[in-house]
């Protein structure tokens, strides 16, 4: 008797929670952006040729410009999208607290990243250098190396520590953007500017009294898009859309935005050549 009633319990608790599944089931991200009509981006305004505003106020740059083909691969419209500008510190919770979908910040992928947010494969080769006043007496890296030099950072951590590593003798001062990096090495508040290579070409290609130290420290970085962990299917669509932008079928659209913003072609499609070709 008691067996039977027990099974009769355990039939009761099944078709409870049978019934309440459908309750409890999560729609994942790639269905809410889908069902919600447009892309929301985390990106900066601060950080040229990656994301500023114009002297329109529009927001340009190469991550708006690659956040737009996600919106176009999405719906179709490059224009179903809306940007959210937030900083180097607070895009992490932006992207954790679901205040956007994805990051397309200029951000760098690190181990210590990788354990709060997902990323990509990289859509971006990148190193770091430092921008120094055209008539400084700065000719490489090692004479950073000096106590009466002062190197301005962003406030990310990693970046400070690779300072510390690279120039142990030399101060560091850190600031929000590199727009106020940038403002503090033209006023004289610091004698470099530590930044990522791209972003240095660009400052000192706009701006006449400045100019790039022709080395980069510790190797090359990558750039991947940010996404919040757990997001199986969204992760699936991201990564496959760098993928194909980078190697791919879209490649010729990468290509396209890559020369608009550095005047150069992005990295080849692939390592290997066609048999017989030249």
């Amino acid at each position: 008797m008691k067996f039977m009633q027990l099974l009769r319990a355990f039939g009761a608790m099944a078709a409870v929670l049978s019934s309440a599944a459908p309750v409890l089931a999560y729609a994942d991200k790639l269905d809410d952006v889908l069902k919600r009509g447009y892309l929301i981006v985390g990106t900066t305004s601060a950080t040229p040729p990656f994301g500023w505003k114009d002297e329109k106020g529009e927001l340009r740059g190469f991550d708006v410009d690659l956040s737009r083909l996600i919106a176009k691969a999405l719906f179709g419209d490059p224009n179903k999208i809306k940007f959210e500008l937030v900083s180097n510190d607070t895009r992490w919770p932006a992207l954790q607290n679901d205040q956007v979908d994805m990051l397309a910040h200029s951000a760098t992928i690190t181990p210590s990243r990788l354990v709060r947010v997902g990323f990509t494969p990289r859509y971006f080769d990148t190193g770091i250098t430092v921008v120094i006043k055209s008539d400084s007496k700065i000719k490489t890296l090692a004479d950073l190396n000096n106590p009466a030099v002062t190197i301005a950072t962003l406030t990310v951590p990693e970046q400070i520590d690779l300072v510390k590593r690279m120039a142990p003798k030399a101060t560091v001062s850190s600031f929000g953007s590199v727009d106020q990096q940038s403002l503090a090495l033209r006023s004289g508040r610091v004698q470099a500017l530590f930044v990522d290579l791209p972003i240095g070409m660009w400052y000192a290609a706009t701006n006449p009294d400045l100019k790039v130290v022709p080395e980069v420290y510790g190797g090359y970085q990558n750039y991947g898009l940010a996404y919040k962990l757990g997001e199986l299917r969204w992760k699936q669509f991201l990564d496959g859309f760098v993928t194909d932008l980078t190697t791919g079928y879209s490649y010729i659209e990468y290509s396209a935005i890559y020369k608009k913003y550095f005047k150069m072609d992005p990295p080849p499609q692939r390592s290997y050549k066609i048999p017989g070709a030249l």
